[in-house]
């Protein structure tokens, strides 16, 4: 099954993109960064809405009308090109952006037009311009006979890589969780279970251990009190000697050749690693991959130098991948202020992409964000869960 996501920001080439923002007076940089974020915000709408099947036919009802006189996929560039059939498609788009977002339409259009660095009218056709999109995305995957049932189904598979997609604090307006939010209530909900449990069986516990104890002490009142019998020594058995494990073995280096030619010598299970094979998959975007072997000076956003072969490894692959658009979020744990440590996240994220820029790597290619001390992947009650939080991820965002 194709990802939503990706068709639709396959649609949109470099040279639609440098057309848009021409058109809308924006940066080529930030009118494919709104793209990215407008298109798996109108999905998380889709996927909201389609909760219900009143809703499903909703959204049915708006595929219907982005398709009608032909699919905008399938003709975009013939739509841009022509004045008339682009401010048709914009206005089109505009109901049917409010279609799929319902009251979240100026909020999600306030949060593109901010992660993106674009003026608020930009932004505002921008998502326009994607909703038609969206809705043709959804129309090719349903085919022919689409049914409210088939476009829940469809939405559920993707949930995964529109909420992979979406910009750090979107989700939020759709009330939708990430992955990781999702796996963290699942786990809580478990455990809550399990303690209801016990809890109604812990009195008849209590109960048998003071029947058996009873039982016992009145036998042992009964019973004559005799010489203890002692068992004759037995030999001397000599302790086994101590085994000691073999050395954890460890993972060698391989060689992966880039296209291009371009070799890069990387261990599996390391970020360069990982990326580098993802690309290389038929696998969609986007994903996310957490940084190893990345560290900054306590306090700092400077890399530490025993970071740079890692930096250097990525851009290496970036550039064997010139259609690879990417964006690196920085993390804290929760010691200290909250908004200062957003903002060292926020310079975390920067430095990295400033390394790669510095490297090569255009700058438009790479976005960054910083969380601070949100979304934390374990308990900061423990130096060693506030060092897992203490993260910089990588997401490919488009392949």
């Amino acid at each position: 099954m194709s990802n939503l996501v990706q068709t639709v920001l396959g649609a949109v080439g470099p040279e639609l993109t440098a057309r848009l923002a021409s058109l809308f007076g924006e940066s080529t940089g930030s009118v494919s960064k709104g793209l990215s974020a407008a298109a798996p915000a109108l999905l998380a709408g889709a996927l909201q809405q389609s909760s219900t099947s009143g809703g499903a036919d909703r959204v049915l009802g708006l595929v219907s009308q982005a398709v009608t006189g032909g699919n905008p996929l399938d003709r975009l560039p013939a739509l841009l090109g022509d004045e008339a059939s682009r401010t048709s498609l914009l206005g089109q788009g505009r109901g049917l952006a409010d279609g799929l977002l319902g009251g979240s339409a100026g909020p999600v259009i306030d949060s593109l037009a901010n992660f993106a660095g674009l003026k608020g009218g930009a932004a505002a056709q921008l998502l326009s311009l994607a909703a038609p999109l969206v809705l043709g995305a959804i129309g090719k995957a349903l085919g022919p006979s689409p049914t409210a049932s088939g476009l829940q189904s469809l939405l559920a598979d993707q949930r995964a890589s529109i909420l992979g997609a979406l910009p750090p604090g979107l989700g939020s307006l759709f009330g939708l969780g990430g992955a990781t939010q999702a796996a963290r209530g699942a786990a809580t909900a478990t455990a809550a279970a399990g303690q209801s449990g016990f809890a109604k069986i812990l009195p008849w516990l209590i109960a048998a251990a003071i029947v058996l104890a009873l039982i016992f002490a009145l036998r042992s009142c009964g019973q004559r009190t005799e010489a203890p019998v002692t068992p004759p020594a037995e030999p001397a058995v000599p302790a086994p000697a101590p085994v000691t494990p073999p050395p954890a073995a460890t993972v060698a280096p391989q060689t992966l050749t880039l296209p291009g030619g371009a070799t890069i010598s990387v261990a599996p299970g390391s970020i360069g690693y990982g990326v580098a094979t993802f690309l290389a998959s038929n696998e969609p975007a986007p994903k996310t991959f957490v940084f190893d072997n990345l560290n900054y000076d306590t306090a700092s956003n400077a890399l530490t130098p025993e970071s740079r072969p890692t930096v250097e490894t990525l851009a290496a692959i970036l550039k064997a991948y010139p259609n690879v658009q990417a964006r690196v979020v920085g993390y804290t744990d929760n010691q200290g202020d909250p908004a200062a440590n957003k903002t060292l996240s926020d310079a975390r994220a920067a430095t990295v992409k400033r390394e790669m820029v510095a490297l090569g790597i255009a700058a438009d290619r790479i976005e960054t964000a910083g969380m601070g001390e949100a979304d934390p992947v374990a308990d900061n009650a423990t130096e060693e869960g506030r060092a897992k939080n203490r993260r910089t991820e990588l997401v490919i965002v488009r392949k």
